[in-house]
């Protein structure tokens, strides 16, 4: 599977879910992401993975405040 690696230009939150508990992650500005689920033009929230975590993010943060560091990157 191919996946988008990109890199932050601002900070944002993402949601780390674990059961029926979720939690804020606050994702710094120049960390980069890893896109592994959802479209950022037809999801609301897409799957990213940071720091060896699966998050839920805003795809419109996502959209809006990105750079491409690689467009495919292997899991």
């Amino acid at each position: 599977m191919t996946r988008n690696t990109f890199k932050l230009k601002a900070g944002t939150m993402a949601i780390l879910s674990e059961g029926d508990h979720r939690s804020v992650i606050l994702i710094p500005a120049t960390a980069q992401a890893i896109l592994i689920g959802g479209g950022i033009k037809r999801d609301t929230f897409v799957k990213i993975r940071y720091q060896a975590r699966v998050l839920l993010m805003l795809s419109e943060d996502l959209c809006c405040g990105i750079d491409l560091v690689s467009h495919h990157s292997r899991p």
